[in-house]
């Protein structure tokens, strides 16, 4: 055995026996043993490239989760032995404490990459395909303007990396410019009226003009133009309709046909998760009804419009991070009216990102008068951010209850005889959902 192999399968069974024995203790284990084996053996995951047949990233700022569980899910649903970061931890230590915990040779590998590491990523990995989702400001403390982050992987990408491309993103769009193979997906119609009017940028990235929008469907992305040229791509793959009525019924065009998809997931945000999957699962050639078929099963998990049934009520956990998936959040909740609670948690540690001041940016205004919210709690190490935002927003500070302590936090905002949504931010999410999933099990 060389020294290579030895170092690799040395950092594999260190972290694997790390991972066992965090499992025992009942221990967070999605990225420590990944850290272990990398600290190693720093190649371990280059290592791991030569082990699995077809490799596809996912990275964007806002439905890389959501979109790499359900790629994950319809490549595992037609047979195939897949492995994947499905529970969120996107630096290089989740990733490879994904291999960690299940080693082997695999068909495909889809693994979600925190956009701010994956030139890193993509270097050791090397992937066949990268699916991009959009581009909005996250965690501005670690990672500065959007255009910093989007120049970083423009210049990393090799031509021979097919890309799979949000068209409605502006910033997305300015990867048209490369050789690569290219595929767009986007949503041709305007979904819902009322889009908030806080936009990442509405200017031209080739000659800063303002962008001549259409329509705006979620945040920056819409139909847009500029008089140089610059413009929405042309789709390979867009919804022509959706309508959402208890679940989406959606129609996709692609060559010319048309295929139907429905999934239960509101949110203008989750179309184009399922639509990016769809397109990623299509480049492969994946049959469209099993796809669509595959895609109507699928459970959301991990904080994405996750429900518990506490009480005989549903508890809605949903991950915010920043304003555009915020405002996001806050427009399904708007949108479905029986009663409700809602407990909003900000945290500011670092992986939620020190500078919280992307809270004034979210457009709470919009549910300031909403009569079916019968009670608002605020927690987190910066709960009293939220509660001076929400009085700046106008909301009716009798209906704002402050609690500090977490599980105090969801026992309050549980014991109402009401629907309630559950808000955290990253560092918040497992906690809150450990919390839910006790109270569910025990019942009290």
């Amino acid at each position: 055995m060389n020294l290579r192999r030895f170092r690799f399968y040395t950092a594999l069974y260190a972290g694997k026996l790390v991972y066992y024995l965090m499992k025992i203790l009942n221990l967070d284990a999605t990225t420590f043993p990944g850290k272990v084996a990398l600290n190693i053996y720093p190649d371990f995951l280059k290592e791991i490239s030569s082990k699995i047949k077809t490799r596809i990233l996912v990275t964007g700022t806002n439905g890389k989760t959501t979109t790499n569980n359900l790629i994950n899910y319809v490549i595992k649903r037609k047979g195939y032995r897949v492995i994947g970061n499905l529970e969120g931890a996107n630096l290089k230590s989740g990733i490879a404490t994904s291999y960690v915990k299940n080693s082997g040779i695999f068909d495909f590998a889809t693994f979600e990459v925190d956009e701010g590491i994956f030139p890193y990523v993509y270097e050791d990995l090397s992937p066949h395909y990268v699916v991009i989702t959009n581009f909005f400001r996250d965690q501005l403390d670690r990672y500065g303007e959007i255009d910093i982050t989007v120049n970083k992987i423009l210049n990393c990408l090799k031509e021979n990396t097919i890309l799979v491309l949000n068209a409605d993103d502006p910033f997305v769009a300015r990867f048209s410019k490369l050789p690569n193979k290219k595929f767009f997906f986007g949503i041709g119609t305007k979904i819902r009226e009322g889009v908030e009017e806080i936009k990442e940028s509405i200017y031209c990235p080739i000659c800063g003009r303002k962008l001549n929008y259409d329509f705006f469907n979620y945040s920056q992305l819409g139909k847009y133009s500029c008089k140089c040229g610059f413009k929405n791509p042309d789709y390979d793959f867009y919804i022509s309709s959706a309508i959402f009525n208890k679940e989406w019924n959606t129609e996709i065009f692609e060559k010319g046909e048309k295929y139907n998809l429905t999934f239960k997931y509101p949110g203008v945000y989750n179309l184009y998760n399922v639509l990016s999957a769809y397109s990623l699962l299509r480049v492969l050639n994946f049959d469209p009804l099993e796809i669509s078929k595959f895609i109507s099963e699928f459970e959301f998990r991990l904080g994405r419009l996750e429900k518990f049934i506490y009480k005989g009520f549903e508890r809605i956990l949903v991950l915010v991070k920043n304003p555009a998936g915020y405002n996001q959040v806050l427009d399904t909740i708007k949108d479905d009216k029986e009663n409700k609670v809602l407990l909003l948690i900000l945290n500011d540690n670092i992986a939620d990102g020190r500078d919280v001041s992307w809270i004034w940016d979210v457009d709470f205004e919009k549910i300031k008068d909403l009569g079916e919210i019968q009670k608002i709690v605020v927690s987190g190490t910066r709960g009293e951010d939220l509660l001076v935002r929400l009085k700046y927003a106008e909301v009716p500070l009798e209906k704002v209850h402050l609690e500090r302590d977490l599980k105090k936090a969801i026992d309050y905002s549980i014991s109402f005889p009401y629907k309630t949504y559950i808000l955290p931010t990253y560092t918040a999410l497992f906690r809150s959902r450990k919390i839910l999933m006790r109270k569910v099990k025990n019942g009290a």
